[in-house]
């Protein structure tokens, strides 16, 4: 059996109501707490409190998904959160590489002769 969690095949609803009780549930916790481990030890800048905290936001945030993705089983929760973690991560990681330092720029203005 292929698992698949593209987001389509879970809601997306923008006027869903954050569920912070769903995000506190012991078995959740657990899992985005591994989640979030896991991100860390992936990505590095990303520090384990920040992701946890991540993965918690996205829990009471999207509990429809996250809940629809708990149904399949742990591991699609886990495998979900995941998922987000490393986008949000990546898309971070982006902004961030495109950013010149002050001492960079200052460095090819003056190679510019400016």
């Amino acid at each position: 059996m292929s698992l698949n969690l593209i987001d389509a095949e879970f809601s997306n609803s923008t006027e869903e109501k954050a569920d912070w009780d769903f995000a506190r549930q012991d078995e959740v916790e657990g899992i985005a707490q591994r989640a979030a481990r896991k991100a860390a030890e992936s990505y590095s800048g990303l520090e384990y409190e920040d992701a946890h905290q991540d993965a918690l936001i996205l829990l009471a945030t999207r509990p429809s998904q996250a809940r629809t993705a708990l149904e399949v089983g742990p591991g699609a929760l886990n495998r979900w959160i995941g998922q987000r973690l490393r986008d949000q991560h990546l898309t971070e990681a982006r902004r961030h590489s495109k950013v010149k330092s002050w001492e960079g720029n200052q460095e090819q203005l003056e190679a510019a002769g400016r």
